[in-house]
């Protein structure tokens, strides 16, 4: 039942989720309470229970919140087409996989973006240690660029086990994410790094980087 002095609106939910995310990301899990929420956002803290039944339903509507507004910003996350990419073709799925995790990492990075710092937060934080609350949403996320990233590298190494693909995927994806944030990192190591370097040009780059080195036996 919603508290006799509070009127439920998806406006103040979106307001306790927002002032959510800002408490997980700067306090984290532990040392974040239903009250801290509560004054943050203006609200009565009641209407959390109404809203989320709990502290930990509370953080993984955050999650959830988080993963929707990167997703609204990539797209759904899906394979590429097959009419328009060759599934045989083992470099052209390649460069298209790597060119959409380029766009996710840029995504979450936006300088633009006003979620930016405590979602990017957040979203670390689950990478390093998931909760039990929302592993199954992060898995769910990672999942297709996982399963993308598995069929690209047997289409160019179909001799590789599983635990070869895997190792190679990881490396892959990592060298992904590195690159989509070189205008963040380029200033402490790799000075002469051209951090103008558009997303089209890193796909094409790291993409012939990994078909070359993979056709190596």
């Amino acid at each position: 039942m919603c508290p006799s002095d509070a009127t439920p609106s998806p406006d103040t939910r979106d307001a306790l989720i927002e002032a959510a995310l800002t408490c997980f990301a700067k306090y984290g899990y532990e040392a974040t309470s239903i009250r801290l929420v509560a004054s943050m956002a203006g609200k009565n803290s009641s209407l959390i229970s109404y809203y989320f039944k709990s502290k930990e339903g509370l953080y993984r509507e955050v999650f959830r919140y988080v993963l929707a507004h990167f997703a609204a910003k990539t797209g759904d996350g899906s394979p590429p087409d097959p009419a328009t990419v060759d599934p045989q073709d083992g470099r052209a799925r390649l460069r298209a996989h790597i060119q959409r995790v380029l766009r996710g990492v840029d995504a979450h990075f936006d300088t633009s973006d006003p979620l930016r710092e405590p979602a990017c937060r957040l979203w670390m934080n689950e990478l390093q240690a998931p909760r039990h609350e929302v592993k199954d949403l992060l898995q769910a996320r990672m999942e297709p660029y996982v399963r993308e990233a598995r069929a690209c590298l047997r289409a160019i190494r179909p001799d590789l086990s599983p635990e070869e693909i895997d190792f190679w995927g990881i490396a892959l994806h990592g060298s992904c994410i590195h690159h989509a944030l070189m205008p963040e990192i380029k200033h402490l190591a790799w000075t002469s790094a051209d951090p103008s370097l558009t997303l089209e040009v890193m796909a094409d780059r790291l993409a012939d980087f990994t078909y070359h080195g993979l056709r190596q036996r």
